[in-house]
């Protein structure tokens, strides 16, 4: 018997099975993977299901993924993207005994970008006023916890369709800590 054959066998346990939510349609592709428009089949309610790109990797799990949950279990705030859990595949012969992984985050309706190259929006000073006081809300919020978010662009700025903005897309972001030593730096 291989060592492929065996790990069937392998199990985790505090990683739900991604067949719990129902795939919408793909609303996002780039190098960091794919991110999909999902439904939670027990609440109905709906999530985004960014997959793991694990084929560039030989060593396991992939630094950036592993950093994002992380960070994104220690920051919880109204203005950052909340990851509700890690889910996966089941490892079997069709997918060469390897499980793929998903982060299950909460849904929202819009990203910054989009809605700035869509000529049909129009901002209003007072909403521009609040997306600013939110996004440096979410932004003071990580810096005091000592995060670097690294990536920061429009297409990462989240927006729910009740306008709560989000900060997402934290994969290349990195803790930092001030030296107390050393003057300021």
């Amino acid at each position: 018997m291989s060592g492929y054959e065996k790990q069937d066998d392998l199990e985790f346990p505090f990683c739900r099975d991604v067949n719990l939510y129902q795939r919408d349609l793909k609303v996002g592709q780039g190098t960091f993977g794919e991110v999909f428009k999902a439904r939670c089949k027990q609440t109905g309610k709906l999530v985004a299901l960014k997959k793991v790109l694990m084929e560039n990797e030989r060593e396991g799990f992939p630094i950036t993924a592993l950093r994002e949950i992380r960070i994104l279990q220690l920051l919880r705030h109204d203005n950052i993207v909340r990851l509700i859990e890690i889910c996966r595949t089941k490892a079997n012969q069709y997918n060469r005994y390897k499980s793929t992984f998903y982060l299950v985050f909460e849904f929202c309706d819009h990203d910054l970008a989009g809605l700035l190259s869509n000529t049909s929006v129009k901002f209003q000073l007072a909403e521009i006023k609040e997306i600013m006081k939110q996004l440096c809300n979410g932004l003071f919020f990580i810096h005091t916890n000592k995060i670097l978010h690294r990536d920061m662009k429009a297409a990462n700025i989240l927006i729910t369709k009740r306008g709560v903005l989000k900060l997402a897309d934290f994969g290349l972001s990195r803790a930092f800590s001030v030296p107390t030593s050393e003057p300021n730096r």
